[in-house]
C-alpha cells in the first residue's frame, strides 16, 4: 500500500515534525491534521497540514485515510480507538500510534474491525517541548522506533509504516507488546520513578543547611529527570502499572544486596567490588557495538578557559575543519577556573581528528 494520505490525529510536537519531514522531502502525500480548532489554526499559518478535521468529526477524517497516526497522550489514544471501531471505512486503513507504553494500546488497537489494521508504535525520540511550534523534522534520526504488530500480521500490511519510518532517520524494531513494556519499564519508567524519589527524599539536615547546593555531578545527573511533569507520566505510569512494580520489586532486591555488602564491607570488601564490577560490565553492555548503534558516541572531553567566547574558540575551528559534532555538554562550570566541555562524535575517526585540532591549538584534551 502506498502512503497518499497520512491523517494525524493529535499535532503536537512528533506529529508536527512527521509533518515537516514529508514536507521538506515535497513528498506526495496528503496530510491531514486532526486537533482542537487553536491548533489547527495554527497548523494551517505554518503550512504543516493541508487538510484539517475536528476530533468529532471522526467519519470524515477516517474516510479516504491511507494511515491514521494517533499522536495523542495515551487515554487519549486509546479513547480514539475506540470511537474509530464505531466507524466503518470503505477501503483498508493502517492505524499507528506513537503512545510510551503498548500492552493496552495495542490490546485494543487489535481489536479493530476489518478494513482497519493496527500497528502499535513508540518513536524513542521527543523534547520537554510539546507544541507544534518546535516541529523538528530531524528529531527521529537515529532513534529507535519500536513496532509492535500482531503475531499473524503479513511484513506487507506494516511495510508502509517502517518504510515511514526509515524516511524519517528513524531505525524501526520489532517488538512485542509485552516485551516492549517490560523493557521500558526497566530502561524509562523506573528510572523516572527512582529519579523523583531521590530528589524527593533529600533529608532535612541537607536541606535546612542549604547543603544541596553542593552537590556534584553524579547527583545531578540522577535526578535530572526529577523535574518531569506528572500531567506528562499520569497516563505511562497507569497502562504500565504491572510492569513497572515488578522492574522495582527487582531493583530493590539488588540495592538490598548492596546494602548488605556496605555493612559487611571491612570483613569481605570484596563483596562490594563485586557490586562495581557488575556496574561496570552493565555500563558498558549499554554501548557494546552493534546493540545500541543509534547512540553510540565517541566522546572527548576539554577544558576552557573562564573568559567569554571560550566555547566559540574550540567549535569554530572543528566547525571550519568540517568535523560534525552530535552532543555537546558543558559539565563543570565554576567562577575563574576551567571549565570542561564535552563533545560526542559519530564515529572514532571524527573524534580522532577532533583532538587532534584541538591539540594543534593547545588545548588539554583527552578522550572519555
Amino acid at each position: 500500500m502506498q502512503i497518499r494520505r497520512l491523517t494525524f490525529v493529535g499535532f503536537g510536537l512528533l506529529g508536527a515534525s512527521v509533518a515537516a519531514a514529508i514536507k521538506q522531502a515535497q513528498k506526495k502525500i496528503k496530510l491531514r491534521a486532526v486537533s482542537s480548532p487553536s491548533t489547527l489554526k495554527r497548523a494551517k499559518e505554518l503550512g504543516l497540514a493541508d487538510e484539517f478535521y475536528d476530533y468529532e468529526d471522526v467519519d470524515s477524517w477516517v474516510e479516504g485515510s491511507d494511515v491514521i497516526l494517533l499522536c495523542g497522550p495515551i487515554l487519549h489514544i486509546l479513547s480514539t480507538i475506540k470511537a474509530l471501531s464505531k466507524t466503518k471505512p470503505s477501503h483498508p486503513v493502517l492505524v499507528s500510534d506513537i503512545g510510551s507504553t503498548k500492552e493496552k494500546i495495542c490490546e485494543a488497537g487489535f481489536q479493530l474491525p476489518s478494513p482497519f489494521s493496527f500497528v502499535g508504535g513508540h518513536p524513542m525520540a521527543g523534547s520537554e517541548k510539546r507544541s507544534l511550534e518546535y516541529n523538528d523534522p530531524s528529531i527521529f534520526e537515529n532513534a529507535y522506533w519500536f513496532l509492535c504488530p500482531p503475531v499473524n500480521m503479513p511484513e506487507s500490511t506494516y511495510l508502509p509504516l517502517s518504510e515511514l519510518v526509515s524516511f524519517l532517520g528513524g531505525q524501526p524494531v520489532l517488538f512485542t507488546p509485552k516485551e516492549h513494556d517490560s523493557t521500558m519499564a526497566w530502561l524509562s519508567h523506573m528510572p523516572q520513578m527512582i529519579s523523583s524519589t531521590l530528589a524527593g527524599n533529600i533529608p532535612s539536615r541537607i536541606l535546612e543547611k542549604e547543603h544541596q547546593h553542593f552537590a556534584g555531578r553524579g547527583f545531578r545527573d540522577m535526578t535530572r529527570i526529577a523535574g518531569s511533569a506528572w500531567n506528562m507520566w499520569h497516563d505511562i505510569l497507569f497502562t504500565n502499572k504491572d510492569a513497572i512494580e515488578q522492574a522495582l520489586d527487582e531493583f530493590s532486591k539488588g540495592l538490598k544486596q548492596t546494602q548488605t555488602a556496605i555493612q559487611a564491607l571491612f570483613e569481605n570488601e570484596e563483596k562490594v567490588h563485586e557490586v562495581f564490577v557488575a556496574g561496570n560490565s552493565g555500563r558498558a553492555s549499554l554501548f557494546a557495538p552493534g546493540r545500541n548503534a543509534a547512540d553510540h558516541f565517541y566522546e572527548i572531553t576539554v577544558q576552557l578557559k573562564d573568559k567569554p567566547g571560550a566555547i566559540l574558540s574550540v567549535m569554530q575551528p572543528l566547525a571550519e575543519e568540517g568535523i560534525n559534532i552530535r552532543d555537546i555538554e558543558l559539565m563543570k562550570v565554576r567562577e575563574n577556573i576551567a571549565g570542561t566541555l564535552l563533545l560526542a562524535f559519530k564515529t572514532e575517526a571524527e573524534a580522532a581528528k577532533a583532538m587532534k585540532v584541538l591539540r594543534y591549538l593547545e588545548y588539554e584534551v583527552k578522550e572519555r
